[in-house]
């Protein structure tokens, strides 16, 4: 898969807990991910409810700029983040899958740490703690 932003070979990495399995798709340039249906939950903090269906929503003030990574001719759609914030993520109508530029996962965290009570960091603190500093450190 190509990074919608860089344009070179993203990385998929395959995580495993005894509590879950998650595979992601990252670009290790501008550390975007692409998180295919399911994922977005698995990955940012544990709340109550899935904040993927809560995040369909379409956002008429932006236009579509970017094509779906798994399903090539398909647009993204803008959504807004839980219908309510200032974060716009790309999400994929076809296939559910989402986009998150460089920096938003932790955007995302903060919002729901906000206005939510938090059960659990889900996969982010591995993303943001352990894979991005370790391959971070390797390509410089």
């Amino acid at each position: 898969m190509q990074c919608l932003n860089c344009k070179i070979e993203m990385f998929n990495y395959d995580v495993t807990t005894k509590k879950a399995q998650l595979s992601y798709d990252t670009c290790e340039r501008c550390v975007s991910l692409w998180l295919d249906a399911g994922e977005l939950d698995k990955l940012a903090f544990q709340v109550q409810g899935s904040i993927e269906f809560c995040s369909e929503e379409e956002d008429k003030t932006h236009s579509a700029t970017k094509k779906c990574p798994r399903c090539i001719e398909v647009d993204l759609a803008p959504v807004k983040f839980l219908g309510l914030t200032d974060i716009n993520l790309d999400r994929c109508h076809n296939c559910g899958g989402f986009w998150l530029d460089g920096g938003e996962l932790n955007l995302v965290n903060r919002e729901l740490a906000k206005i939510m009570p938090v059960s659990g960091h889900g996969f982010s603190d591995f993303v943001n703690n352990v894979h991005v500093p370790f391959w971070f450190k390797r390509i410089k």
